[in-house]
């Protein structure tokens, strides 16, 4: 079922005149995994960062969404701030948002960073299964498990108030919200559409990620023309927490290259 765009949460960051660089984050998450990396864009680039549907503040129709139709919030809410073109940063789900946007909406990328991210999320099933246990139980017995995929055992041990803030966000979820999304990941499978993209890619792996690999981020290399790889050492899922200032300077130089 198709449903209507929404209208996302978003908060707005740097010079209004600057090149535009939209922020997405990851299943179970909100804009706020992005305060780091934004303030730090923001000297140069106008950011704009968002909930996606069912997250955060953003309304969350009962799904099951689709990647698609969470591609095309974003470029309702662009249209909504006149933003004609904009660079993508995407985390997992949001990067599976960005590969969307590229491959449904070349025209508006000016760059494309997709980060701990692949063109399909493994066995379609594994996702249903989640979002029936999700509807049917609540988000809790999510976080225990979300921490060991999210971040290492090194990590955990040594930076706890990062980990309990994120850990934070998927407990307090909306459990349709987040079931919806991942019924858009069962479905998701962009795998043959990978040569279509035309925006200059930089794709940003955790070297210990258990959810997508670096050998999945090398698809996503070898498929998508003139893309690159940079591979951050320790770090798992959410690499821009663990790794903050290389997941930050990738991003910037490519970022600077090509806006």
């Amino acid at each position: 079922m198709t449903t209507p765009t929404v209208e996302l949460k978003h908060y707005e960051q740097g010079p209004t005149e600057a090149p535009v660089v939209m922020l997405s984050p990851s299943l179970g998450t909100t804009l706020a995994m992005w305060d780091t990396l934004a303030e730090k864009l923001a000297e140069r680039y106008r950011v704009i960062r968002f909930d996606t549907r069912g997250h955060g503040a953003s309304p969350g129709p009962a799904g099951p969404y689709t990647v698609s139709e969470l591609a095309s919030d974003v470029i309702a809410l662009a249209d909504s701030l006149d933003v004609d073109r904009f660079a993508f940063v995407g985390l997992s789900l949001g990067g599976a948002i960005g590969q969307t946007l590229a491959i449904e909406h070349p025209e508006r990328l000016t760059a494309l960073v997709l980060c701990c991210t692949g063109p399909s999320f493994g066995d379609p099933q594994t996702w249903r299964d989640r979002a029936a246990q999700v509807r049917a139980e609540g988000m809790g017995f999510l976080v225990e498990p979300t921490k060991d995929r999210w971040f290492t055992p090194g990590f955990r041990a040594t930076n706890p108030q990062d980990v309990d803030l994120m850990i934070d966000m998927i407990a307090n979820s909306l459990p349709e919200g987040y079931a919806a999304c991942c019924d858009a990941l069962a479905a998701y499978d962009v795998t043959e559409q990978l040569g279509e993209i035309s925006a200059p890619t930089r794709v940003i792996a955790g070297d210990q990620d258990p959810v997508s690999r670096p050998e999945v981020a090398q698809v996503l290399v070898d498929r998508i023309p003139h893309a690159d790889l940079v591979v951050l050492d320790d770090a798992s899922h959410i690499a821009n927490i663990a790794q903050p200032d290389k997941f930050e300077a990738a991003v910037l130089e490519h970022l600077e290259k090509h806006l």
